[in-house]
Order: C-alpha cells, then structure tokens, then sequence
C-alpha cells in the first residue's frame, strides 16, 4: 500500500485541528451558560442555529453540541470546563506545530523543537507543554532530554495576553457566527455581561468576548466568518510559537524554517504568521 502524500497528511491534520478545537469551543460554549436552564436552551436550539453556520467554517458541530448537550445535567461549570479546553488547545496547538514545517527538512525541525521548546513557556499558555513536546519528539523520532535551562525561562506576559485575547475574539466571532437574526444577535449581547466571570475563569477574556459578540450586529456571511475564524487561530498561533523558547536565536530560526504553504494546509495564514515571525527576528537583531 503507497504511503499518503503530503497533501493527504495535511488535510487528516486540519481534520484533526477542527475536530479538537470544536471540542475546546463546545467545553467554552458549556461553562459560559448562566445557568442550567440556560444550557437546556442552548442544547435545545443548537441544531437549529450553529449547526449550519458551524460545519460551514469546517468545524464539527457535533463535536460542540456534544459538552453543551452531556452538562445539562450537572449545570454550567466554568472550572469544570476549563481543563477540557485546555485538553483540546494543547491537541490543536501540537498538530499545527507538527504541520507547519517543509515535509523535506521535518525531522531536522522536529529534533530542534524537541530540544528547545519550552514546557515552562507553553504551559503559561495553557497549552500541556509535556503533551506538545512529545509530540515534536515524536515526529522526529528521538527522545525527550531534560532541560535544565527550562527553569530560567520567563513567560512574558504581553504574548500570554495576546494569545488570550486571540481566543477570546476566535471564540466570541464563532459564537456570534451561529446567530441566523439580528435579535439572536441582540440577545447573545444581552446574555454576555452574566457570562463574563465564566469567560474569565477559562482563561479567556471576558470582556473582550462580550465585545466581540456586541460589535457584531448583522449575521455573518459564511465567507465573514471563515475569515475572522483563520485570522484568529493564526494569531493565537502565533503568539505561542513566538514565544515557546528561551534559545539565542529562536525568532530567526523560526523565520527561516517555518514554512507557508505548510501552515495554509493546516488551516493557518502562513504568510502573515511568517512576515510576523521574521519581523520579531529582525527586532531582535536590532536588540542584540
């Protein structure tokens, strides 16, 4: 039997990406709710209103409906949700970092990841930094080594926030993306101010979502909403990959070495997240 191409690998990758990220956002959907009446509702109605606009973007509404509709029980719990989120982020996070590099040079990239990223770093992110590490290790077929520099790694603050503030505008565009009527709309605003302390005990935002989900106030096209969708994810990205390592020349390495065309398979904007990477390279060559 042939082995599958690389366009075969990439797309079970974004099919994986979506898979693990509907999760995530029905887990943040599920520990939102105000109440259980409100969960019910939200079960009840999922299959009229997300379903279509959802699969639409290439998620999997069953994959979101599936914490909405199984918490019902037990009522909305932000605390019980959140290592749920942060379960499926690290899976999303460790296929787009396995995916985003040339297929010719991947083992060589995969045993640089292995040695220098960061399990310190990537965890202030909420990403499992065991989880993701491992996963490059894998893909370059080489053992973990310890590293004991890890320690001196500091999580800075300004990226944690930028990630944090890319998933809360990536999940309030894909929550405000399921309204089908301006008064949906209207009411998903109205519901945000009860739900910001929940946002927040998910790591995200609170407020930027409830802003995000009030500043729309026409239903999104398919097209709107793809987009808000793939400019969202590649910037959470690329707040994590930016950030993941304490190596002397980590930026640089990062412009020369991650490849578009590989990230565009995984459902990211290549270009922008490589014209960032490179720009932060140059900033640190100016710093030097």
């Amino acid at each position: 039997m042939p082995a599958p191409s690389n366009d075969d690998v990439s797309s079970m990758k974004l099919q994986d990406i979506m898979t693990n990220f509907s999760s995530s956002f029905g887990w943040a959907l599920a520990g939102s709710a105000t109440s259980t009446k409100q969960l019910e509702t939200m079960c009840d109605n999922i299959t009229e209103t997300g379903h279509g606009m959802w699969a639409t973007q290439g998620l999997i509404p069953e994959r979101v409906v599936n914490p909405v509709c199984n918490q019902s029980y037990s009522g909305p719990n932000a605390t019980l949700a959140l290592p749920w989120i942060v379960y499926y982020n690290t899976r999303v996070f460790s296929t787009q970092i396995t995916g985003a590099f040339a297929p010719q040079n991947k083992s060589a990239d995969m045993e640089y990841l292995c040695d220098n990223l960061r399990y310190r770093l990537l965890d202030g992110f909420g990403i499992e930094g065991a989880t993701a590490i491992s996963a490059t290790c894998n893909a370059a077929a080489q053992e973990r080594n310890p590293r004991p520099e890890a320690a001196l790694a500091m999580i800075d603050k300004g990226a944690t926030d930028a990630y944090q503030d890319a998933l809360s505008r990536l999940y309030g565009f894909l929550f405000a993306s399921s309204a089908c009527t301006v008064s949906e709309l209207g009411d998903y605003c109205a519901q945000a101010s009860h739900q910001v302390a929940s946002w927040d005990k998910m790591m995200l935002n609170g407020t930027l979502v409830e802003e995000v989900l009030c500043d729309v106030k026409t239903p999104m096209s398919p097209e709107g909403a793809k987009t808000h969708f793939r400019e969202w994810m590649s910037k959470a990205f690329s707040a994590i990959v930016g950030n993941a390592s304490n190596v002397d020349g980590w930026h640089y390495w990062l412009c020369e070495h991650l490849e578009a065309d590989s990230m565009e398979a995984v459902g990211l904007d290549g270009e922008a997240i490589s014209a960032q990477v490179c720009s932060d390279a140059a900033s640190a060559a100016v710093i030097s």
